[in-house]
């Protein structure tokens, strides 16, 4: 009864023709309101979008159509139209019910091209709050260049209901979902890999030696083909920063790499929190050796993502029991101290550093795991960089590599939309649902394959300066 609630109010304003006749008479449309759809609108066009800029207009675009909703100075059904599209250019469940609203409002003062956008603002916010959408008028590409439409509840409407609202039937939404997987394959880039530029000094990690002891490793279906490889010496794994699972997970895949011989473990943290990080991992990871580690800018930065939550944090404690037991060798941190310079900041030139510091700051001849975001373990260049640029694991030897993409089965994840906004986020479950375990991926990729966590993930907040 519920669900079929929800959906009626969906199609309340497009269905009941009383709404749609008081459009008929003229109301005034606002030049300003109108001046901001089509900035937005232009903002979106072109072969190259800048997220962050276009993100940072969005943002006061929103604000100053709040602001002429709060004069009630937008009348007419284009006036609304407009503002359901900037509000649904924002970034949370908020902004997109507004939106929804804003486009009902649209319809009912005689625009009838607003169904479309009621529809879509409506499946945004169902899948925002971690809800199935109801008429398929979302797509995600994730990562791996598969598309993807889940979570999506097709049982709910039909494809009758769906062309009321401008909707395509589901038949031609799969082909839509298959045009975007295909245009999403990575293409070949004959790419010459750039030569990497030289860091100003930062303090190397320490070496530890111990006796190895026997360690109780949760176990990694398929680890043990891959940690039999004689030449690999890479193993990259690229997160979304945020989980809970993925830390544990990345923690269980160095307890069982350890196994016969140590290991170097290198971090996405910056250079100039090594001293505090070899301090831990060499301590007795007592009340004194914790309070002092949660002084480090690692957990007091003023925006702390996904690298400063409690999982990271349970991460390094586990590391240090590791390091203890003789399993590890060095925890590396290699996220070097950039300065974008006058050009501003450029995606190849950081990728470029943060190979840089990874090689330079890694000890040969020893195996390394790497936790890092996704982007930067790619191996090819993402499909969406214009121009394009080779991420950090690119850099690596391919023969003696390995990266593998961290993937979920939906869940959320903690994350900052901004410097003052950060929480939650829903994370989209993929079409298929697979189990624990580590698979590959085609040999073209962006990964060679996936470990893969079996669980729908939950988002980690940020570690308090009390650890529990």
């Amino acid at each position: 009864m519920i669900r079929n609630r929800m959906l009626a109010f969906a199609l309340l304003f497009a269905a009941t023709p009383s709404f749609a006749q008081e459009g008929a008479t003229n109301r005034p449309t606002n030049a300003e309101m109108t001046a901001i759809f089509n900035a937005d609108q232009k903002d979106r066009q072109g072969p190259v979008i800048d997220g962050n800029t276009v993100g940072q207009k969005d943002d006061v675009r929103r604000k100053r159509t709040q602001a002429l909703l709060d004069a009630d100075a937008l009348h007419s059904g284009d006036d609304f139209y407009r503002a359901a599209f900037v509000f649904q250019h924002g970034g949370t469940p908020d902004d997109y019910l507004k939106a929804h609203l804003l486009a009902t409002i649209a319809i009912a003062r005689g625009k009838a091209e607003a169904t479309w956008i009621a529809a879509a603002t409506l499946d945004r916010y169902l899948q925002a709050i971690g809800k199935p959408q109801i008429l398929g008028t979302q797509f995600r590409v994730g990562s791996d260049g598969r598309a993807t439409q889940e979570p999506f509840d097709r049982s709910l409407g039909s494809d009758s209901l769906r062309a009321a609202l401008g909707v395509p039937p589901l038949a031609k939404q799969e082909e839509r979902r298959a045009e975007l997987e295909k245009e999403a394959r990575p293409k070949p880039v004959n790419m010459p890999v750039p030569s990497l530029q030289r860091l100003a000094p930062a303090p190397l990690a320490r070496t530890f030696t111990a006796t190895a002891q026997p360690v109780r490793c949760r176990p990694i279906p398929a680890s043990e083909t891959l940690l039999g490889r004689a030449r690999l010496r890479w193993i990259v794994v690229g997160e979304i920063h945020g989980t809970t699972e993925t830390p544990d997970a990345f923690g269980d895949l160095v307890c069982l790499a350890s196994a016969s011989k140590p290991v170097t473990v290198a971090v996405e943290q910056a250079t100039s929190e090594q001293p505090a990080i070899d301090e831990f991992i060499g301590s007795d990871g007592g009340p004194e050796a914790t309070t002092r580690f949660l002084s480090s800018r690692i957990w007091t930065q003023t925006v702390k993502d996904g690298r400063s939550s409690e999982a990271y944090f349970r991460l390094f404690k586990r590391l240090r029991e590791l390091r203890s037991a003789g399993r590890i060798s060095r925890v590396v941190a290699f996220q070097p101290l950039y300065n974008p310079g006058p050009g501003g900041f450029n995606s190849g030139h950081y990728e470029n550093a943060l190979a840089a510091s990874l090689l330079g700051r890694s000890p040969k001849g020893t195996r390394v795991l790497v936790l890092v975001g996704n982007v930067h373990a790619m191996r090819v260049p993402p499909v969406w960089a214009k121009p394009p640029y080779l991420p950090m694991a690119g850099y690596l030897p391919a023969g003696e590599t390995v990266n593998l993409d961290a993937r979920w089965n939906g869940g959320s994840y903690w994350a900052c939309t901004s410097d003052t906004d950060c929480g939650p986020q829903a994370a989209p479950p993929p079409p298929t649902k697979l189990p624990r375990g580590i698979t590959m991926d085609a040999p073209d990729g962006p990964f060679t394959g996936a470990l893969n966590l079996g669980v729908e993930v939950t988002a980690s907040p940020p570690q308090r300066q009390t650890a529990q």
